[in-house]
């Protein structure tokens, strides 16, 4: 019976793009064995970017529920596994090592403010190996993508760049209607509203980004609100969960609904990337493509900045091509910051 590889990464997109390039790694590793990978019922569309012959997909909730949790056990239980990889670190996860002596747990582990440690040192004891990304020091630390490399790897050198999808094809949709030269925007409501930009604001970073390229594509969060409809009406939009295109004669195209392949395949094919830091400036990483940042951050006092500038060096990616620049409430300050960023990277 060939022995199982498991990985459990029910997280987030965002969170799932970070450890694209640890789970391809140990898809190489175990390529005579049979991997079966878990996401959350959030990330489950970009299941594509692992998927082989060896690979399973097995679906859970971003928060497990009593039932999930029991036939996680039941599963471990029955089948012939050899490791397992917790790159979600959710702590039910890390008591399964207390019972399951024959299987090799590796970990990561996070030491957060306020000394919460996830697992207890305690149950850190009972891994074959595990890495920790310590939000507690003040000290800049390695980036969640290398951390999770360093686990499962003993590789000293990595590319955490590569282009994993190159083979992924355009859906017909996106033949027909995806311009051939556009920036990709990302309007994200919550941290535009925060800002006190709102949707006027959007319309003034959009006729800025139009001196930098013939077309503007576009996306914003899957919640509904009002934004879709208003978006719609302003500019040329297609809807993937109706199947509708509306012309609008805008050199701007609205995606509504998009996901996965399709939202992946948007990324790749843009010339250059703009959005508050999040699942776009993450998928732009693995495509390798230019990215302007607006990567926000609320400082208060001294401990928010530290907390910040970790934040910042735990997640950003390290490549050719990427920018940033703090993005705040006045927005004119913003888009000049925007300028020269754009206009260095032409």
């Amino acid at each position: 019976m060939k022995k199982k590889i498991v990985i459990f990464k029910n997280d987030s997109i965002g969170d799932l793009v970070h450890s694209v390039p640890a789970i391809n790694d140990i898809i190489k590793q175990h390529q005579n064995h049979e991997l079966i990978i878990f996401l959350s019922n959030i990330s489950k569309d970009f299941y594509f970017l692992f998927q082989k012959t060896n690979t399973r997909l097995k679906i859970l909730n971003y928060n497990l529920n009593l039932i999930q949790k029991i036939k996680i056990f039941i599963y471990l239980l029955i089948n012939n596994v050899d490791k397992v990889y917790i790159l979600a670190p959710k702590n039910f996860y890390f008591y399964l090592p207390m019972f399951f002596f024959k299987i090799k747990f590796f970990g990561l582990c996070v030491n957060s403010r306020v000394n919460k440690k996830r697992p207890s040192l305690f149950l850190r004891k009972f891994l074959y190996k595990f890495i920790v990304n310590d939000r507690e020091t003040r000290n800049r630390r390695k980036s969640t993508q290398l951390l999770q490399l360093n686990l499962v790897s003993e590789k000293k050198d990595y590319d955490i760049s590569l282009n994993y999808s190159s083979d992924i094809k355009k859906s017909k949709i996106l033949q027909k209607y995806l311009p051939s030269d556009y920036i990709l925007i990302h309007y994200k409501k919550k941290f535009f509203e925060e800002l006190n930009w709102g949707v006027d604001g959007l319309d003034l970073i959009l006729n800025e980004l139009k001196k930098y390229a013939s077309n503007i594509v576009l996306t914003k969060d899957i919640e509904l609100d009002k934004n879709n409809e208003i978006f719609k009406n302003r500019y040329n939009a297609y809807d993937f969960k109706t199947d509708t295109f509306y012309d609008k004669k805008s050199k701007i195209l609205f995606l509504d609904n998009i996901k996965g392949i399709n939202l992946y395949n948007t990324v790749k094919h843009s010339r250059k990337i703009v959005a508050i830091h999040g699942i776009i400036t993450n998928l732009g990483f693995l495509c390798k493509k230019p990215v302007l940042d607006l990567f926000l951050c609320r400082i208060k006092n001294r401990d928010d900045f530290y907390s910040c500038r970790n934040a910042f060096f735990e997640f950003k990616p390290n490549y050719q091509g990427y920018d940033f620049i703090l993005p705040g409430k006045n927005l004119n300050k913003t888009i000049k910051k925007m300028k020269f960023a754009l206009n260095n990277n032409k």
